[in-house]
């Protein structure tokens, strides 16, 4: 006589089948949504098989496993970084090589140990049955040297983009201009200076200050003071501008020579930040001078002025007219 079960197993096919067939009173071009749901879930059933079934084949992957130095003596520092990560060829099931490729455990070196063997010194977790294959690199050298400190001079990799008509008042500035470094004997003692990231400064009319990073093209080697600087850029628009002034000769001995300038009087012709225009015209530290020493040395007939300016003031391309002046001398007459 049949058991329950065994009478339950046709009633339990012909719900199946009956998900595949079109039901009463519905045309045969019209989608059953229980056709959709037996669809899907056939789609999932084969999903979870082919993907239990491959868990469970032999295979052979590449894992990157990240290396980690440790045990730096006080006073020593690296010469080399080692390589961030060594591949490893891993032969096993597909559920334990999944594990190691999402969650591959650090090779952790001792930089005391020297040549290291990366082989004997990669664990795997105990509860994983991958094989090691093949390593590469195989081995890790660890080179130490005496850890000294210097401090260099930083070199802003800057690009200033001016307003139209503007010009920088000066050369753009550091804050701080210099960083102290610490690393290897060979490595800091080639160091002559520490460059910033590139930073562009764009429309600049006025003064603009920004944060840059210094680069860090040396980490983990070389351990820095800071890590970021500010660069300050100032820039203006300059207005052109003539002031008149008289030419004085100046170190005449008492008794010597008597010297006339021909023209006395020159124009000096200058550029100067426009917002101290005003001041410029008003300051009285404008003059043009020539040595008596220039006149006597000179064989030409014709000396050019020294031009003085307004040290408080931002003066650009100062300029006599007329640039030579004509010299005439007297005996004095005692």
């Amino acid at each position: 006589m049949p058991s329950d079960s065994d009478s339950q197993v046709p009633i339990f096919l012909e719900r199946i089948r009956s998900l595949f067939r079109p039901s009463e009173g519905m045309q045969q071009r019209d989608e059953d949504p229980r056709q959709g749901m037996a669809v899907a879930v056939c789609v999932l059933l084969s999903f979870v098989l082919w993907l239990s079934l491959t868990l469970q084949e032999q295979r052979m992957v590449s894992v990157d496993f990240p290396v980690e130095v440790a045990g730096v003596p006080d006073g020593q520092a690296l010469v080399e970084h080692p390589p961030s990560s060594v591949t490893v060829q891993l032969r096993g099931t597909g559920m334990d090589l999944l594990r190691l490729v999402f969650t591959p455990p650090p090779i952790q070196v001792q930089a005391g140990q020297g040549r290291v063997n990366v082989q004997e010194t990669l664990n795997l977790p105990r509860t994983n049955d991958a094989q090691i294959e093949s390593v590469a690199p195989g081995v890790i050298d660890i080179q130490l040297e005496p850890r000294i400190q210097r401090t260099v001079p930083i070199r802003p990799r800057l690009s200033v983009q001016l307003e139209s008509a503007h010009e920088l008042i000066e050369q753009p500035t550091v804050e701080p201009d210099s960083v102290t470094v610490w690393g290897a004997e060979s490595v800091v003692g080639t160091i002559t200076d520490w460059p910033t990231d590139s930073l562009v400064m764009r429309n600049v009319q006025d003064t603009v200050r920004r944060q840059v990073a210094l680069r860090d093209s040396l980490s983990p080697l070389v351990e820095k003071s800071a890590e970021q600087v500010t660069v300050t850029a100032r820039a203006g628009k300059f207005a052109e501008e003539t002031r008149e002034v008289t030419v004085e000769v100046t170190g005449v001995p008492a008794g010597q020579d008597l010297v006339t300038l021909q023209p006395s009087t020159i124009r000096i012709r200058y550029r100067v930040l426009f917002r101290q225009l005003f001041a410029s015209r008003r300051s009285s530290e404008f003059f043009a001078t020539v040595s008596y020493s220039q006149i006597r040395s000179d064989t030409t007939g014709y000396v050019r002025p020294n031009i003085h300016v307004p040290s408080d003031l931002v003066i650009r391309d100062p300029e006599p007219i007329p640039s030579r002046l004509q010299y005439y001398t007297f005996l004095s007459s005692d």
